[in-house]
């Protein structure tokens, strides 16, 4: 019987989405982008840790620049906000709408008279509660209901709330959990350590969560010694995993050993390290070590001598030989297998990478700086990254910023490109007739960037991502052209052809 296919289920025009958005998932696809990638990203996440090696104790130690203790007790306590979409903190609701009795309306209409605003909810239940009210917003200038709390119901709480809004200028979010004078007391001492630390309450309904989860080998092992020998470990992975030894395994363990830094001292981090874990991810879920990687020479290896290493391994337990046709034959190809993992890994990255201009471009149009013009120029004539130690660097700037003309020229150019470049990038890349000229436009980005910014790295590793966009007959065509150029064109040798034998003489 024939199994029906998506054209025969479905409309015409949802069968032809449905196998579009399979084919860009889970079409086979070359793995030598992935492959020249993970060359590239290898190289520079080699030459950042090792970098770390001259100053690890300054960087991870425990008493770095970040000193551990500072440190954990930040991933541990440190308040995280999410403050309400009205901008405001979570105040509690006022009072709306009218009141329901004429006990509450009365209430209502004293309040709004003595201070010229609606109460907070919720209303008072007593005569005694209304008067409490009143009396403490007279006396503190605010209302106790401001962050949702309730009225007190005994004399301890009234007492709490009246010395925190006395010491800290606001009523608190909640009352102790606790009523033994001991308990409360060390309950209060915690909250006021906090407090002093942080500056917030920790029970305020801002406060999203306090710390972060993260994970770090450095949080832990703190001696010189093994710190090194561990350090030493990571250099030699991330060379491994460069060169594409046992690159399922080194991929995932390189990412890893990338974040121990990053989450340890954080302000090693930098656009680099940003993008430089994110690819090492996508070169971990795809196959990167399937092309140009030790891997493959290994494999091509193994085809070639499976049935000798095979039979001396049963000679060495005194087992006969087989013969080479009863080995099952190593599966090698002489080109690299297309896999639907190295399509997803290429798809995630892609999208990954449009989502990073665009949000970056979007962002930018929040400063005035993008607005006026003068963003470029902060950039450029920043002491930090421009390179202003060069004479003709400053000589170049001055010339130009004594012609208004030019100087507005440029300056308006290169920001509308920069923004125009990045926002477009995530809807023309895709398009065949401009994929081109916006990877042009990356090397050109990119390359100013590294030029007046000295973001060297940076700019390299963003040009390596944009390398998801190329095709992988392209990266062969441009190797080949590197190895013509270096080694240059491979010369056939033939032999001379040798003058043949006299033949006798026949009749």
């Amino acid at each position: 019987m024939k199994q029906p296919t998506p054209e025969t289920v479905l409309p015409a025009p949802v069968a032809r989405m449905a196998n579009a958005w399979s084919g860009f998932w889970f079409t086979p696809r070359d793995p030598s982008v992935l492959g020249i990638m993970r060359l590239l990203c290898g190289a520079i996440t080699l030459y950042t840790v090792f970098v770390y090696s001259f100053r690890l104790q300054d960087f991870v130690g425990e008493h770095a620049w970040l000193d551990l203790e500072y440190r954990l007790d930040n991933i541990r306590e440190r308040p995280y906000f999410c403050p309400p979409l009205s901008g405001t903190d979570a105040h509690a609701p006022v009072a709306e709408p009218t009141p329901g009795n004429a006990f509450e309306e009365k209430y209502f209409n004293d309040y709004v008279k003595a201070f010229q605003q609606k109460p907070y909810l919720p209303f008072p239940r007593t005569q005694q509660e209304a008067e409490y009210t009143m009396s403490f917003r007279e006396k503190f200038k605010g209302d106790l209901r401001l962050f949702g709390l309730r009225l007190p119901r005994t004399a301890a709480e009234r007492d709490y709330l009246e010395a925190y809004t006395a010491k800290y200028g606001q009523p608190p979010p909640e009352y102790l959990k606790s009523s033994h004078p001991d308990k409360m007391a060390a309950e209060q001492a915690k909250i006021d350590a906090y407090i002093a630390k942080h500056g917030v309450d920790p029970r305020r309904s801002t406060v999203y969560t306090r710390g972060t989860p993260i994970w770090s080998l450095w949080f832990h092992v703190t001696d010189p010694t093994w710190m090194a020998i561990i350090h030493g470990g990571v250099v030699l992975v991330t060379f491994l995993f460069m060169i594409g030894f046992a690159t399922r395994v080194t991929s995932v363990l390189t990412w890893m050993c990338a974040i121990w830094y990053i989450h340890r001292t954080w302000i090693m981090l930098f656009g680099v390290d940003t993008m430089m874990v994110i690819l090492l991810l996508y070169l971990a879920i795809g196959p990167s070590g399937a092309a140009y990687s030790v891997d493959r020479l290994i494999a091509r290896w193994w085809s070639k001598n499976k049935a000798r290493v095979v039979n001396r391994w049963r000679a060495f337990w005194g087992k006969p030989a087989l013969a080479d046709a009863a080995v099952a034959p190593a599966s090698y190809s002489p080109t690299p297998m297309p896999s639907v993992s190295a399509n997803v890994a290429i798809r995630l990255l892609q999208i990954h990478l449009c989502i990073i201009y665009f949000v970056s471009g979007v962002s930018k149009l929040q400063g005035a700086a993008w607005w006026n013009g003068t963003a470029v120029w902060y950039t450029i004539a920043n002491f930090e990254f421009a390179p202003m130690q060069f004479e003709i660097y400053n000589f170049t700037l001055r010339s130009l910023a004594r012609r208004p003309f030019l100087i507005e020229l440029f300056l308006v150019t290169a920001g509308y490109f920069t923004l125009a470049f990045e926002i477009g990038y995530a809807f023309l890349v895709w398009r065949p007739s401009l994929r081109w000229v916006m990877l042009s436009g990356a090397i050109m980005l990119h390359g100013l960037i590294g030029i007046f910014m000295g973001l060297k790295t940076f700019s390299f590793m963003m040009l390596v991502l944009n390398m998801a966009f190329l095709k992988p007959e392209e990266v062969r065509g441009a190797l080949s052209w590197l190895k013509w150029l270096f080694v240059g064109p491979q010369k056939t040798e033939t032999k001379e052809r040798k003058p043949d034998k006299p033949q006798p003489a026949t009749v």
